[in-house]
């Protein structure tokens, strides 16, 4: 009986472990929109039992990620041109919102590394070098990430957990137009101007017009 506490913690752990491998499997597109997910292939390939892998799955139908056909398994849903709208309508808002306190918080040497992180970028990919679509992804989400971070709301911070995978996935999307790479780094360091000027209405016009282009990329990209 002493024992049961561990052994809850360490099943809940593996169910972890499970839930970040299939979502990264998911993230990396080795699960495609439409695959059937099979419990032994996926326990095969995640090195454990079925148990958490199982209850993985469940988690990610409930986050409504999978869907479930009776007599025919459980998939991975497609991206519909309507869940790319519905995210980035809230996306844009909870970005927005934000920035209020985002925006004194960031410090000089936190834009600073991030503008040489991304000035390095552009150099990287002038200069031939293929640029790996999960660092760009990376890389891209890095300011948004910092302005929610630094946002001291925290039910922002929450609803953005809930739409973030999604928005990861959509980068992916993005990113397959090289063009794309380029012209988002440099709204990107854009944005970090803005913030480092401390121009609150100037950051957030930027920023919504960033997220509308992003958008717009997105639904012409789906359509490719």
């Amino acid at each position: 009986m002493q024992n049961r506490p561990f052994v809850q913690k360490k099943k809940e752990s593996m169910v972890d472990l499970a839930y970040a491998g299939i979502r990264n499997l998911i993230l990396t597109e080795e699960i495609r929109p439409g695959s059937l997910l099979s419990e032994n292939q996926l326990a095969e390939y995640l090195h454990m039992s079925r148990t958490p892998v199982r209850e993985a799955i469940r988690r990610l139908q409930a986050e409504g990620l999978l869907e479930s056909i009776k007599g025919a398994g459980t998939f991975l849903k497609p991206i519909s041109a309507k869940d790319v709208r519905d995210v980035y309508q809230i996306r844009i808002l909870l970005e927005l919102a934000a920035c209020e306190t985002a925006i004194v918080k960031i410090t000089d040497a936190e834009i600073e590394e991030e503008r040489k992180l991304l000035k390095n970028l552009l150099k990287r990919h002038a200069a031939g070098e293929e640029i790996d679509r999960m660092e760009f992804s990376r890389l891209d989400g890095n300011i948004h990430d910092m302005i929610i971070n630094k946002s001291d709301n925290s039910y922002i911070k929450s609803l953005v957990k809930q739409i973030y995978f999604n928005v990861d996935r959509f980068r992916i999307i993005s990113f397959k137009v090289s063009l794309n790479l380029v012209a988002s780094t440099e709204q990107h360091l854009d944005l970090l101007d803005c913030i480092q000027e401390r121009n609150l209405e100037k950051l957030k016009e930027h920023l919504k017009k960033h997220l509308e282009w992003s958008l717009k990329l997105l639904l012409d990209n789906m359509e490719l």
